[in-house]
């Protein structure tokens, strides 16, 4: 199912556990810091056009390494009957593959989830997903595909990578699927390429919906329609730009980076995806006052 707005459910825990995890800007600050304590150095700020591509470089690689995963597992699903223990045991190395990974499954020609794994994503197994746009279009295509964020019957706003799977003689015999969650992937592919310098940089895909952002309030929000945006039409239009333009550049007033005033940016995008469908990463390339 795709929404226009995707309201993305504990984003926020997310983006902290990760942030957690990988020891990203979380110091404190040196006035709270104990006495002894060296402060640790501020961060050096890197050029807009240099994060713009260490950023869409590590977001790219990071998504052609799902899609490998993925096509490895399908064709490992090739000799098998799609609905025993060794389907189950390719998909349990698939669902680790990444922290950003949720869960992987079996689905038939017919669209319906075979198997999934891992074990707390059981209950869905039987479920007909056939009318889900991105699986329609493998089944009538028989090619690899990446959905758009939607809400999955596993109740999350999420992106599937599915391959096809085909037996030994060459028949479709249904796809392996991967699902993971973007702002996690995302966030760990910015945080690598920064490598601990910074910059304002957030990824939108196609429908105008914020899949990255350093302020998590934003993340799931639609730049045509979440309430936030309406009041800044020029934002609006150059997210109608970057929605018809995969690179370029442009102007717009918004609220500074966790701030309420605003400023002037000026941004510059490029574009990553797979199989047909496309984010755009953007960075800020200068703030100025409104």
């Amino acid at each position: 199912m795709e929404r226009k707005t995707i309201l993305l459910a504990g984003v926020g825990v997310i983006v902290l556990a990760i942030a957690l995890v990988y020891g990203l800007n979380l110091a404190a600050p040196a006035s709270q810091q104990g006495p002894g304590t060296a402060p640790l150095p501020t961060p050096q700020t890197m050029g807009s056009a240099e994060a713009l591509e260490a950023v869409r470089a590590n977001v790219q690689e990071a998504l052609d390494r799902l899609d490998a995963e993925t096509a490895t597992a399908a064709n490992r699903l090739g000799p098998l009957g799609m609905t025993d223990n060794e389907t189950r045991a390719v998909l349990r190395e698939l669902a680790l593959v990444s922290a950003a990974a949720i869960d992987a499954t079996a689905v038939s020609k017919d669209g319906i989830m075979l198997i999934v794994e891992p074990v707390e994503y059981h209950h869905v197994e039987g479920s007909d997903i056939h009318e889900q746009e991105h699986v329609r279009r493998l089944i009538a295509t028989q090619k690899p595909v990446m959905s758009r964020v939607f809400e999955t019957v596993e109740g999350i706003n999420a992106t599937d990578i599915e391959h096809p799977v085909f037996t030994p003689s060459g028949a479709f015999n249904g796809s392996a699927s991967l699902l993971f969650r973007p702002v996690v992937l995302l966030t760990i592919a910015v945080e690598e390429a920064l490598a601990g310098r910074t910059a304002e940089v957030f990824v939108v895909d196609t429908d105008g919906v914020v899949l990255y952002d350093r302020d998590p309030a934003e993340i799931g929000a639609n730049t045509f329609s979440s309430p936030q945006f309406a009041e800044y039409p020029e934002l609006q239009q150059i997210a109608g730009r970057m929605i018809r333009e995969p690179n370029g550049s442009g102007e717009y007033t918004f609220r500074a980076q966790g701030s309420t005033t605003p400023v002037r940016k000026r941004i510059l995008w490029t574009t990553v995806g797979l199989h047909g469908t496309e984010w755009r990463v953007v960075a800020v390339d200068s703030v100025t006052p409104a």
